[in-house]
């Protein structure tokens, strides 16, 4: 079972806290972006050592930290924390690696900050109606739907676990937790359930509401797991359609989950990727 409970730096950042643990090392940065409801994501993949080499930052974005986030926070918010994050360690430009929810800061990062990007590496960006395949899209919205609505009524009632629960099952599959306590551990789950409010009040619709800019001029590198179902392959194709600098990358036997069950092979991909990419 992996250490979760590492040591965080925590820093405020335009009112926002924000946390990162660092490698160190005179490798090229690369900084990873969590996704939504958890923010040990991409610790598994942190830890790797297909990332030896490499300056890894990994960054816990505001609302994961344990203090208050504010109110109305934007994708863009994100990004300039990020952006902000690798200025304040001396580590722009980066290679910058994201999964799911945490896709939409990687790009928004690499529109409105390029000089802090060298390359984006997206894992499983969300199924979202600025992402999605124009043709999917009705039928996300009646897949979706009922239950992200119950994932909101539980939260409007306090009941944080459920809500955090209809999600991941609706995101990852029903046998989401038993990866999740595999590899994290049952208490830092509990804990991310117990804590998930901010997600489901502020972060999801913000990541509902962003609109997507393909005026990304860095590489940016699509990953796929080889499970995962058709709208996420055909969203997977359709926003490589739209980018300037682009390729895919399927992995075996893999779906949302990823970073939990494959960080190695995962970690294979991303270094591939960033070696291939060097100036």
């Amino acid at each position: 079972m992996l250490d979760v409970h590492t040591g965080l730096t925590r820093s405020l950042i335009d009112g926002a806290e924000v946390a990162h643990t660092d490698s160190g090392g005179d490798g090229e940065p690369l900084l990873l972006i969590h996704g939504g409801g958890l923010a040990d994501w991409l610790t598994p993949l942190a830890a790797t050592p297909e990332l030896k080499g490499y300056r890894v930052i990994r960054m816990v974005r505001a609302g994961y930290t344990g203090r208050p986030v504010p109110a109305g926070l934007t994708v863009a918010d994100h990004a300039r924390h990020a952006a902000t994050l690798l200025r304040q360690l001396d580590a722009a430009p980066a290679h910058v690696v994201a999964h799911s929810s945490g896709s939409a800061i990687a790009l928004q990062l690499a529109v409105d900050d390029p000089s802090s990007v060298r390359t984006v590496a997206l894992c499983e960006p969300p199924l979202v109606d600025t992402l999605a395949d124009p043709a999917d899209r009705d039928a996300l919205h009646a897949a979706f739907g009922p239950v992200l609505g119950s994932a909101m009524a539980a939260t409007a009632r306090g009941d944080h676990a459920a809500a955090f629960d209809a999600f991941m099952a609706l995101v990852c599959g029903p046998g989401y937790r038993a990866v999740l306590d595999g590899v994290l551990g049952a208490g830092p789950v509990d804990d991310a359930a117990r804590h998930s409010g901010d997600f489901f009040t502020g972060e999801l619709p913000a990541v509902g509401t962003w609109t997507f800019d393909p005026a990304v001029i860095r590489p940016v590198l699509l990953i796929q797991g080889a499970d995962s179902p058709p709208p996420v392959h055909r969203l997977i194709a359709h926003v490589a359609g739209l980018l300037p600098e682009s390729s895919v990358v399927t992995v075996g036997h893999a779906d949302h989950l990823m970073p939990l069950t494959a960080p190695a092979e995962l970690g294979d991909v991303v270094a591939r990727f960033c070696r291939s990419r060097r100036r």
